[in-house]
């Protein structure tokens, strides 16, 4: 199979520089109007590196650009060729050099006839790397190698840690595979990045801990609490918000975002805070709207708020969502973010659609046309429907029966799809609560969004009291709009079922 994928390509390549040779011999010309090259990037050992061959596909001459520390064989030529790539030792003064990074260029007449192959070659990395200071660090490009040292732990994470310099003012999220604790000093070899919003990260390949123990003093927590909805920042703050835990999420009484702990550290025990009135304490993250990340240095639990009974933010489908690079429409209003179909995401050979499957949840889909996946992956969100195929989700049976005397009430954040032409899909969501043949259902009123609506979340809200639900109880969301010819899509997000505490 893979053969024949090249095989086709091969003779792609060759019909387009048949059709423009015919054209360049009309013309007169001697130079390529087309090159292209069987690979985009080579990567060679620091020394002993043996010779690698690519092709070379052009309809007339060609000729080559070349760094000096790399040579090819020929430099230049007509037609389809073998070429063959050879690199230097990287060695400097005897010991090995910094890696380096160059590319060949294959070119014919015009800019457009260029075939770029960037070549890599190993080296030492920390050779001549010099230490900065976390001040340093947040004006540097992304890329640059760099040493951090005896800078202090003040955070820890599911994948690494918050350091702050001595003034307390300057910081940093390193990610990294070593164990270190609040206190800790220690000292960093890797390379600078930024997150969505610029803020600085280092990703680690060593990290020695220089000294443990040491007295951790934050800086003063600025309040978002009151003003959680229009919080933003260009660095990492420390930042406090009160509200009710509801899974990794902060909810705040009347606001519309929630704060989200990011990469949240087995230690801080979330599931045993779900529900509870807490107030947490860290690093400010970055915005994805209708969430404000934070890195987390303390939560003070304040006592049970509500039972939960049920809750499910998808942010486990995380892995899944990176794998198929999966985009975020509502928070970025974009209609070409990437959806993959849930079934393609795979780790380990485990799918997203059956990790969800695993956890108990059910999935309608229905269509006027030939029976097909219509429901998709977002970050981290489900996307349901396209034209002509409707889809629906049956939650997992509930741990326990909800108590007679409860109130209780289930909420969850959708959104309706705009189309090309700006027209709002006029979705009609229901909640189906099914207890053998009795089925009760409650219509969730329509978005009220104007044609060329910027997409949003809409938080929905049904009150289940009087209804009984127990663990036999089926939950189902799903369109109005079923089994029809046209485009009824929507996401959905941030499913609670819940009670005041007593």
């Amino acid at each position: 199979m893979r053969f024949l994928k090249y095989s086709s390509r091969a003779l792609f390549l060759m019909a387009l520089l048949f059709v423009i040779g015919s054209c360049q011999e009309e013309e007169g010309t001697t130079l390529s109007q087309a090159v292209l090259a069987s690979a985009s990037a080579l990567n060679f050992e620091g020394t002993d590196s043996a010779p690698q061959i690519i092709t070379v596909y052009a309809d007339a001459e060609w000729v080559s650009e070349v760094p000096e520390w790399i040579t090819i064989s020929p430099t230049s030529g007509s037609g389809v060729m073998d070429v063959t790539v050879s690199v230097n030792d990287n060695i400097r003064d005897g010991a090995l050099d910094n890696p380096r990074k160059e590319v060949i260029v294959f070119k014919g007449e015009t800019l457009a006839s260029r075939a770029e192959v960037i070549v890599i070659q190993a080296g030492d990395k920390y050779r001549d790397v010099r230490d900065y200071t976390l001040q340093e660090l947040v004006a540097l490009e992304d890329e640059t190698v760099v040493s951090v040292s005896d800078a202090m732990v003040m955070a820890v994470t599911s994948v690494g840690f918050i350091v702050s310099d001595e003034q307390n003012v300057h910081n940093a999220y390193v990610l990294s595979e070593t164990t270190v604790n609040i206190g800790d000093k220690v000292s960093i070899l890797g390379d600078k990045a930024s997150n969505s919003q610029s803020l600085a990260i280092i990703e680690a390949d060593q990290t020695e801990i220089v000294s443990t123990g040491g007295s951790v003093t934050y800086p003063e927590a600025k309040d978002v609490t009151d003003g959680v909805d229009t919080y933003n920042a260009t660095s990492r703050e420390f930042i406090v918000v009160s509200g009710i835990m509801n899974g990794s999420n902060v909810s705040v009484s009347g606001a519309n975002y929630t704060v989200s702990i990011t990469d949240a550290p087995s230690s801080l025990d979330l599931e045993a805070l779900n529900g509870h009135r807490v107030v947490v304490k860290g690093y400010f993250d970055g915005l994805a709207a209708p969430v404000i990340k934070i890195l987390v240095a303390e939560i003070q639990d304040n006592g049970i708020a509500k039972d939960i009974y049920f809750f499910e933010d998808f942010e486990w489908l995380d892995p899944w969502s990176v794998v198929g690079n999966a985009g975020q429409t509502v928070e970025t209003d974009n209609l070409s973010a990437t959806a993959p179909q849930i079934p393609t995401p795979k780790i380990d050979g485990v799918s997203a659609l059956d990790a969800l499957l695993e956890k108990g949840y059910e999935f309608l889909r229905v269509t006027t046309k030939t029976p097909g996946e219509c429901i998709y992956l977002q970050q981290n969100y489900l996307k349901f429907g396209k034209t002509s195929y409707q889809a629906g989700i049956i939650l997992p049976n509930l741990a326990e029966d909800i108590p007679s005397s409860a109130s209780p009430v289930m909420s969850f954040d959708w959104c309706p799809m705009r189309q090309g032409s700006g027209k709002i899909d006029p979705v009609n969501l229901i909640v189906i609560i099914t207890n053998g043949t009795d089925e009760v259902t409650f219509d969730i009123p329509e978005a009220g969004f104007e044609d060329g609506h910027r997409l949003e979340w809409i938080r929905a809200e049904v009150d289940l009291s009087g209804i009984t639900i127990t663990k036999e109880t089926k939950i189902t969301i799903r369109q109005t709009n079923w089994q029809i010819a046209t485009a009824n899509r929507y996401f959905l997000d941030n499913i609670e079922i819940s009670s005041l505490a007593n």
